[in-house]
């Protein structure tokens, strides 16, 4: 997992022991990769670039999930849908550009029951079906503005969509007909996905005539994801995994197809927060389930290997991504009269855009322990009257080097950092805090990601990722 957090034998026994019958006292990052939340930090659909990911079910039951694309600015929704995994099942798909426009889209040919259905008309983004050569049906559906065209906006664009991160939320257990209408037969096909949508359309889990929550049991965790990027034309491609959330669901929060609920702010007020100093867990109760996640979350530094050795034709980019950032700092869109700790600066959308830069400290190192520290001005393009180092956008794709291109092919919302070595190492650092109950502070920002390292080799290119290395630093616990 993005965090070392590793529970205590205590607390993974009361996991083990009790998961499938209720859910847990606190949210934690599950370092065994499972869990109930899942949370990919990037995917990317620029220039060429495909993102395929993975969401596997490993348990026995059929669970109905939330799946979320966000943009990479301030995590605006692009595209969400339900869908629902029955035992043992495994959901494949793709973000691409889409084919039909200039924003990106998924694509599937995946069996699983999703509701809406993919390829499904949307208004100004309608998808399509086509069959392929196999006899599959291969499901387009394009991703939306519709979330941030509007006058708190100044960037209406739909390239916008073309990066940005995912979440996969467990919303519960399907029980009785309609588990069995998700559940694949001999032919590798659901039984009847069709009886799903009519169930939230005119069925039981209508939400104006039904309940949503019937024939569903409590989330159980158990959920997995993988994901690459690849780009053909550059022949490289990237493996990356999420990171997993497990005890995060207060309860069943089984809702519409579209809803932007449950979100990462509708988990539990209580997290599993990792001490340094002798590397204990405990419980922490958080003002809201946001601050939770944000906690369980919290680095106080990330550390990595940078690679720009000309001879190799090296190239490195960062990702660092924030998935609960936009909870504590929009305040048109999320409800919230001020921006809340750990994070400092507030977004505004428009009519001049506030991208809620957040500070850091970078300290750069070759590989013989030279040592340098970037001026405020090492980021290209700079945030606007920028005073220190800071990292603005939700989804940060940095490319180490002035004047360096993207080792993951990106432009939509890349920055460039100066590297003053050809191979070493990086730490960025957080200043900022957050106080939760009894006085406890936790140090840092909660923040995901990876570094991804290119090499070229004539008409040949290798790439590899490695999870940013975090440090927890917390008082008072």
């Amino acid at each position: 997992s993005m965090k070392k957090n590793l529970i205590s034998l205590a607390v993974a026994a009361s996991v083990a022991s009790t998961a499938s019958i209720a859910v847990q006292a606190a949210q934690y990052v599950n370092p065994a990769k499972t869990g109930e939340v899942i949370l990919f930090p990037f995917y990317n659909a620029d220039n060429g670039n495909a993102t395929n990911m993975h969401v596997v079910n490993t348990t026995g039951g059929v669970k109905a999930l939330k799946i979320r694309f966000v943009e990479y600015k301030n995590s605006e929704e692009v595209l969400d849908f339900n869908v629902y995994l029955s035992p043992n099942d495994h959901f494949a798909f793709g973000v691409v550009k889409n084919p039909n426009g200039d924003g990106a889209a998924v694509i599937t040919s995946d069996n699983s029951c999703t509701v809406p259905a993919l390829g499904s008309d949307n208004g100004e983004f309608p998808g399509t079906q086509v069959e392929g050569a196999d006899g599959s049906t291969i499901r387009t559906q394009p991703f939306v503005n519709y979330q941030y065209a509007n006058d708190k906006d100044v960037d209406s664009s739909i390239a916008r969509t073309l990066t940005g991160h995912v979440e996969v939320i467990e919303m519960g257990v399907v029980t009785g007909a309609l588990a069995k209408a998700a559940t694949h037969g001999a032919t590798g096909v659901p039984a009847a996905c069709a009886s799903l949508v009519t169930a939230w359309s005119s069925g039981q889990w209508n939400k104006v005539t039904g309940d949503p929550s019937k024939d569903l049991t409590a989330p159980s965790g158990g959920i997995y994801g993988l994901a690459s990027h690849i780009n053909i034309a550059e022949s490289a491609a990237f493996g990356f995994e999420p990171t997993a959330i497990d005890g995060w669901a207060r309860k069943v929060d089984h809702t519409d197809p579209g809803s932007l609920l449950p979100s990462l702010a509708s988990g539990k007020a209580t997290g599993m927060v990792m001490n340094e100093v002798g590397g204990a867990n405990q419980e922490v109760s958080f003002g809201s389930g946001q601050q939770a996640t944000s906690g369980i979350l919290a680095t106080a530094s990330l550390s990595n290997d940078v690679m720009l050795n000309p001879i190799l034709g090296g190239q490195t980019d960062w990702v660092v991504s924030f998935p609960t950032k936009r909870f504590h700092v929009d305040l048109a869109g999320q409800e919230i009269l001020a921006v809340i700790p750990p994070f400092v600066d507030s977004w505004v959308g428009g009519p001049k855009e506030s991208q809620a830069c957040e500070e850091v400290t970078i300290r750069q190192y070759d590989r013989e322990e030279q040592f340098t520290r970037p001026s405020p001005d090492g980021f290209s393009p700079a945030p606007p009257a920028a005073a220190a180092l800071s990292v603005c956008n939700e989804v940060a794709v940095i490319a180490m080097g002035a004047t360096s291109d993207s080792a993951l092919g990106v432009t939509t919302g890349k920055t460039n950092l100066t590297f003053p070595y050809s191979e070493g190492w990086m730490q960025m650092s957080f200043a900022q805090s957050a106080t939760a109950a009894q006085g406890k502070t936790i140090d840092g920002l909660p923040a995901v990601g990876f570094a991804a390292y290119k090499v070229s080799n004539g008409a040949m290119s290798y790439g590899n990722t490695a999870e940013h290395k975090t440090a927890n630093a917390t008082s008072g616990i």
